[in-house]
């Protein structure tokens, strides 16, 4: 017991130092309450403004019936929420390929099972006896267990909010070390074991990786390289991929020089690549061999690329990643593991009055967390909430892709959309095979528009001309900073869905899903943008006075984590 209380004590310490993370780009803009009071809006319009409307579509109309978009297709759904009115639609009653829109439904879901202040733990305890010797050091006679949730955050943007530049992902680690060694413990006796059995991996994964590790089906073989397409884990680190970096070397002809971030012998490097002369042209590549942590670097990068080529590789067997990194910084610090480095087995029973609490990480709130997610269109954040999700929906204490998705489809027929508009294989919107078509898409936005939920959910989404993925879009219209929404891009497929808050105080949904186009993709966003702003000047009209609502005052910025 008193050896506990020191523990924890030594811990608590080690927390204060290392503190809490909570992610500045996660905090919401202010938003006036005026948004959120939605007072009631004239049931019908007056004819003038009738007549408006029809002004409206025939607009809209024209700009999806451009000669340059003669071979995109188009589905589309624009509502007032305020009036309960269609104000457009083309094809929305057609699935198309959602893209990164499907977060919106994994927040929705999110939202609906989890609570806003719901935080991941991950944890790390003793197992066995302390002896400690003469010469006041000590030795743990057991195991180091690590055990999580499905944690999302032992990277370096949510560790190290304060260091944007170069935030080190194994702080927390360096923490477990240090609790180690102010108790005198140099010496593991027995194994490194890492619990990460709160997520159930596919049969796929099991089949392939011995289910350390889970992906989404139907995702494309060259994406599974990179860090977009990384794998879930419930013992995850480093967001379960590795910052490579190739630089120049300073002689044309010799191999370039390539960093790891974090520096980790888990992975090997096969560097094929060359530095090439002054002006050449740049061919290389960073990829990663499928089903192995084996880096490939290969093509040419000029010697005067000083500021070098880099790619986020996304890593196989991530729960072996975090236990194979603690034990390189473990022994960095001087503390050596005579054991195995290993998964826990079935075979593993650890009775809770049996273990030490050795340090404990807690997450930033959930909240913090979607809004992440959804501005920054994380796909890894995407996949792991969705199993915690599917947890929460089923009452487990496991949580899966399965069951995750069906949270997502018991939300979608909540939200009044109908069976057959729905099709889901992952959180992130990855992967091709999904579908979903506009009006589903705009019924989930119109039910969380009424919930409880639609303060939490609004602010999670991207401004336009402000941040996330629309800080460049609509700048010095008057849909700035009045579009909240979730963009989408795969090769072919650029969808917007979200809301408009008129400068009248009408609220709208829209969903614009764009599929089978050829041209540039800035050519889809521009008619996107077009539609948007042609709305937004709609709804600048003023209302009559008894029921027009004051403008909100500008978000006020917050300064964004890396």
């Amino acid at each position: 017991m008193v050896l506990h209380r020191l523990f924890f004590r030594v811990f608590f310490v080690c927390l204060v130092l290392i503190g809490f993370v909570e992610s500045a780009l996660s905090q919401s803009p202010i938003f006036s309450s005026k948004m959120f009071a939605r007072p009631p809006l004239p049931p019908r319009r007056t004819k003038d403004a009738q007549q408006q409307v029809k002004a409206l579509q025939q607009e809209l109309a024209r700009l999806f019936l451009d000669s340059s978009m003669q071979h995109v297709l188009w589905g589309v759904r624009i509502e007032s929420l305020s009036r309960k009115e269609l104000i457009f639609k083309q094809l929305s009653e057609k699935n198309f390929i959602p893209a990164s829109n499907q977060k919106l439904l994994t927040v929705a879901a999110a939202l609906t099972y989890l609570d806003t202040t719901f935080r991941y733990t991950t944890s790390v305890f003793a197992k066995g006896r302390i002896i400690r010797y003469s010469d006041s050091s000590a030795a743990l006679h057991g195991d180091l267990i690590i055990t999580s949730n499905g944690n999302p955050c032992l990277s370096g943007k949510w560790l190290e909010p304060e260091n944007p530049v170069a935030p080190s992902a194994t702080k927390f680690f360096e923490g477990i070390a240090d609790s180690l060694l102010k108790a005198g413990i140099h010496v593991i006796k027995g194994d490194l074991i890492g619990d990460d059995s709160a997520f159930e991996p596919s049969q796929t994964a099991q089949d392939w990786f011995g289910g350390d590790g889970d992906y989404a089906a139907g995702l494309e073989w060259d994406d599974l390289s990179y860090g977009m397409a990384a794998p879930v884990s419930a013992l995850s680190f480093n967001e379960n991929s590795i910052f490579v970096q190739v630089f120049p070397s300073d002689t044309v002809g010799k191999r370039p020089i390539v960093i790891l971030s974090p520096a980790t012998g888990f992975v090997s490097i096969q560097n094929n690549a060359v530095t090439s002369a002054k002006h050449s042209r740049r061919t290389l590549m960073i990829t990663r061999a499928i089903g192995s942590n084996t880096i490939i670097i290969s093509g040419e990068l000029p010697i005067s690329q000083q500021r070098g080529y880099s790619e986020k590789i996304a890593i196989e067997k991530p729960a072996m990643y975090l236990l194979t990194v603690l034990t390189e910084v473990l022994s960095h610090k001087g503390i050596r593991i005579e054991g195995e480095i290993r998964r826990k087995t079935a075979q593993d029973v650890f009775p809770k009055d049996s273990l030490i609490l050795i340090a404990q990480y807690h997450s930033p709130p959930l909240i913090d967390i979607l809004t992440y997610l959804q501005k920054e269109s994380s796909n890894y954040l995407a996949e792991q909430v969705l199993r915690t999700v599917g947890a929460a929906y089923r009452g487990s204490t496991k949580g899966s892709l399965e069951a995750g998705l069906q949270a997502i489809r018991s939300v979608l027929s909540m939200a009044g959309a109908k069976y057959d508009e729905f099709l889901g294989f992952d959180a992130s919107g990855l992967c091709r095979k999904n579908r979903i078509s506009p009006d589903a898409i705009v019924s989930l936005l119109r039910w969380m528009y009424h919930s409880k939920k639609f303060e939490p959910f609004l602010k999670t989404l991207a401004i336009a001309g402000y941040d996330g993925t629309l800080i460049d879009r609509l700048r010095h219209t008057k849909a700035e900073k009045r579009v909240f929404a979730k963009t989408g891009y795969l090769s072919g497929v650029r969808t917007i869905s979200g809301y408009l808050y008129g400068e009248n105080g009408e609220w709208f949904a829209f969903s614009m899903m764009a599929m089978n186009f050829t041209q540039a993709r800035r050519d889809i966003e521009n008619l996107q943008d077009k539609v948007l702003e042609t709305l937004a000047n709609f709804a600048a009209t003023p209302l009559p006075s008894s029921t027009a609502v004051p403008a909100e005052p500008e978000p006020i910025r917050i300064k964004s984590a890396p």
